[in-house]
């Protein structure tokens, strides 16, 4: 298995998720806290996949260059910054109320 790039690190906005991917967007770890499981299951699974999409992408954005850098065209298929940019705007907006908040 590879090793994950921090730089593909990507934390939830409310700070109780951490998606973890290595190079090409191979998830290596997920980790909650425990305040995450204060929400219902609907909106954490919405989370995990917000922030996970925008780890997978930061991976694929240095393929991405890799691909560029070498001289060739990246085929449509692979995301652009756009695509990531408009990934991050969604989690930004994500909340993890909990389930006792009154939200």
């Amino acid at each position: 298995m590879s090793e994950p790039n921090p730089d593909f690190d990507t934390v939830h906005p409310s700070g109780h998720i951490l998606f973890r991917s290595c190079r090409s967007g191979y998830m290596y770890s997920l980790a909650l806290t425990e305040a995450a499981m204060d929400t219902d299951a609907a909106t954490l699974a919405q989370g995990i996949l917000l922030t996970a999409e925008v780890s997978y992408l930061k991976a694929l954005m240095e393929v991405r260059r890799e691909i560029v850098a070498a001289g060739h065209t990246p085929s449509a298929e692979v995301p652009t910054d756009r695509d990531l940019d408009a990934a991050i705007d969604k989690l930004l907006a994500h909340e993890l109320p909990g389930r006792h908040s009154g939200r």
